[in-house]
């Protein structure tokens, strides 16, 4: 029971960076407003994550956090390739009001965060792997 809460509050983590990565991609706002915005959804995702992995003490945490990370950035990037394709569409583009233009602009540092998120969940996979025992049905008797 306690894996199964634990699997549930990591996917609301992964809810919570998925809304980081698409702010990273997200042009228009200020620096500052940016910043701040990213790290109120970043603190929710870890506190989470934290608590997620606390049910399971810890236990493989660098591979379910690895995971995680993983996942979302594969989900923000399907998500951005879907939106480029979409404004590819004149009739999509007409659909925007007057002047408000392609929402994701910001791609250097949606870029830069998703690759950072990529590569830090890559390294926690590969590392947690080593650590991982073998599934109940492939221990020796």
């Amino acid at each position: 029971m306690l894996k199964i809460c634990s699997i549930i509050l990591e996917v609301i983590a992964g809810f919570f960076l998925f809304i980081v990565t698409l702010l990273a991609y997200m042009s228009g706002m200020p620096a500052g407003w940016k910043l701040m915005s990213l790290g109120l959804f970043l603190l929710p995702a870890v506190v989470v994550m934290a608590i997620g992995l606390a049910l399971t003490r810890f236990r493989f945490w660098k591979r379910d956090t690895g995971v995680v990370l993983l996942s979302v950035t594969g989900c923000t990037l399907f998500a951005v390739f879907t939106m480029a394709c979409m404004l590819m569409s004149e009739e999509f583009r007409k659909l925007f009001i007057d002047g408000a233009g392609n929402p994701f602009g910001s791609y250097v540092v949606g870029t830069a965060v998703n690759a950072a998120l990529a590569a830090l969940g890559w390294y926690l996979v590969k590392k947690g792997a080593d650590k991982a025992e073998p599934p109940a049905t492939m221990q020796p008797v």
